[in-house]
């Protein structure tokens, strides 16, 4: 109970509800937790109670703020790039030709992300190369509930193929058409032929992350993917890291 954790110096609480138990939320309100953040598919609701109101500020983190965005520059054995077209969404109003990619989903890290968005949409298999850029957008438009306010870190990433000249087989959903595009191609359309911007210097990074990454010099670029032991626990953790 409440009083229960207050005497035992609890300062504040969490408390998880399943859908299941969803009977249980004004119950919840009535004692003074507030909505903190869903997880899992929304099937489980996060919500918290500062114990010690009026002795000292709330210092609980506050829900998750930011939404992690991945983008693939996918090259294929001649060098050439993969765009796509999308059915839904912003790019597909403006009808541009964009990189393939998505949103990494819950505790999937940058690297996994990339190469299953790219895969989902256009069936190529990758190889993980670089982190060429991260971006960081803010929201901009008032109202929009499906961001909450939140920001987004948009990372565009190198990939290699497998196979020199992959098969494209496109997800229907989603994606429209495809085609392989050179770099100069690439950088004279939709949004990121307007240089100086930060999608224009964004493909720019990852351009040159990819003709870097055959390099055996130190002058290769990006931040690249390592799996190391994690040290202070049992386990490994995979890290995204420059040249040493």
């Amino acid at each position: 109970s409440c009083s229960a954790w207050r005497s035992a110096g609890r300062k504040g609480v969490f408390l998880q509800i399943s859908t299941e138990q969803a009977n249980l939320i004004p119950l919840a309100i009535e004692l003074g937790f507030k909505f903190h953040a869903t997880m899992g598919v929304g099937d489980r609701l996060i919500l918290s109670l500062w114990l010690r109101d009026g002795f000292s500020k709330n210092n609980l983190p506050s829900g998750p703020s930011h939404f992690l965005g991945v983008a693939g520059l996918v090259v294929r054995g001649d060098g050439r790039i993969l765009v796509v077209k999308e059915k839904n969404g912003p790019a597909a109003r403006s009808g541009i030709w964009k990189l393939p990619g998505g949103q990494a989903d819950s505790c999937e890290s940058i690297q996994k992300a990339v190469l299953r968005e790219v895969f989902e949409e256009t069936g190529v298999d990758c190889h993980f190369e670089a982190l060429a850029s991260i971006l960081h957008l803010k929201p901009i438009k008032k109202g929009n509930i499906v961001r909450a306010g939140a920001s987004d870190l948009f990372c565009t990433c190198v990939l290699r193929t497998k196979k020199l000249n992959p098969k494209l087989t496109l997800q229907k959903s989603e994606i429209a058409m495809a085609k392989w595009v050179t770099a100069e191609e690439l950088l004279a359309s939709g949004f990121y032929k307007f240089k100086g911007t930060a999608f224009r210097r964004s493909i720019e990074a990852a351009i040159a992350a990819k003709n870097s990454v055959s390099s055996t010099s130190q002058s290769k670029r990006g931040l690249y993917s390592e799996v190391l032991p994690l040290g202070f626990a049992k386990g490994k953790i995979s890290i995204l890291r420059s040249n040493l």
